[in-house]
C-alpha cells in the first residue's frame, strides 16, 4: 500500500507541476483610450451632424513598457468631408520616449516628436495647452484622416507603458489643460476637442487563475484515479 500511494503521489506531483506551470500568469496589457466628440470641443465650433464619439485613440503596451502602439481611428460618423488632421498627446517623462515610427494605415505627413515639443514654441493646441508629441495629418487628399481611416504608430523608448500617456497638458491659452487634443477641419469650419479616457478602454490579457481550492480537488480526483488504475493491474 506504501509503495502504491508513493508511485501515486509521484504521478500526481508531476501533473501537479505541469497544471501549475500552465496556470502561471502572464503580464496584462494596459489599454488607455481617448474619446473625442462633440461635447470635448473647447475651441472653434462643433461639425453638426457628427453624433457621439467620432475618433479615439488608443494606447496598448501589450504587456510590456518601452513599446505601446498608439492606433488612431476616425469614425464614419464624422460629418462627411471632415477630417481630423492634428492629434496631440502627453507622456509623463518626454525623454523615455525616444522613438516614433509609422507602422500601417494613413501616415502623418509629419510628426513633432518630444524634443520638437519641447522647443520654442512648444506644441499647442489652439489655447487648449502645450503637448508633448503631436501627428499632424494632409489637409488635402489623398493623405487626410477622414472617415473610416485608422493610422498606426510604434512609441518605443524606455520605462513606460499605456499609462504614461494618461497625463493633462500644461497651461497655455486659457482654454484649460487636457489630456490629448484634435483639431477637426473640413467642413467651412474647424474644431478643436479634448479627449476624455473611455473607462472601458482598459483591459489585461491573462486569464484567470484557478482558485487553491480547485487545485485541492483536482488533486484529490487525480490521486483516486491513478489509485484505481493501480488496484486494476493487480
Amino acid at each position: 500500500m506504501c509503495k502504491l500511494l508513493k508511485e501515486s503521489c509521484a504521478a500526481l506531483g508531476s501533473v501537479l507541476l505541469i497544471l501549475l506551470g500552465a496556470a502561471a500568469p502572464t503580464a496584462e496589457a494596459t489599454i488607455l483610450q481617448y474619446d473625442f466628440a462633440n461635447s470635448g470641443v473647447f475651441s472653434g465650433t462643433v461639425p453638426t451632424g457628427s453624433p457621439g464619439v467620432y475618433a479615439t485613440a488608443v494606447f496598448d503596451d501589450h504587456g510590456g513598457t518601452g513599446n505601446v502602439t498608439l492606433t488612431m481611428s476616425v469614425f464614419n460618423n464624422l460629418l462627411a468631408g471632415a477630417y481630423i488632421n492634428d492629434w496631440y498627446f502627453n507622456i509623463n517623462s518626454p525623454s523615455s520616449l525616444t522613438g516614433i515610427a509609422f507602422n500601417s494605415g494613413v501616415a502623418a505627413a509629419s510628426v513633432d516628436d518630444t524634443t520638437a515639443c519641447a522647443s520654442n514654441p512648444p506644441c499647442g493646441a489652439d489655447g487648449g495647452g502645450y503637448y508633448d508629441f503631436a501627428f499632424h495629418f494632409p489637409t488635402n487628399n489623398p493623405g487626410q484622416l477622414g472617415r473610416g481611416n485608422i493610422s498606426v504608430y510604434d512609441l518605443t523608448g524606455t520605462s513606460f507603458n499605456a499609462s504614461s500617456f494618461d497625463l493633462l497638458s500644461a497651461d497655455h491659452g486659457g482654454n484649460g489643460n487636457h489630456l490629448a487634443a484634435v483639431h477637426v477641419q473640413g467642413y467651412a469650419s474647424s474644431a478643436w476637442l479634448g479627449g476624455t479616457v473611455d473607462e472601458g478602454g482598459g483591459g489585461g490579457s491573462g486569464g484567470p487563475l484557478p482558485e487553491p481550492a480547485s487545485f485541492a480537488l483536482l488533486g484529490i480526483g487525480l490521486l483516486g484515479v491513478a489509485i484505481m488504475q493501480r488496484r486494476s493491474r493487480h
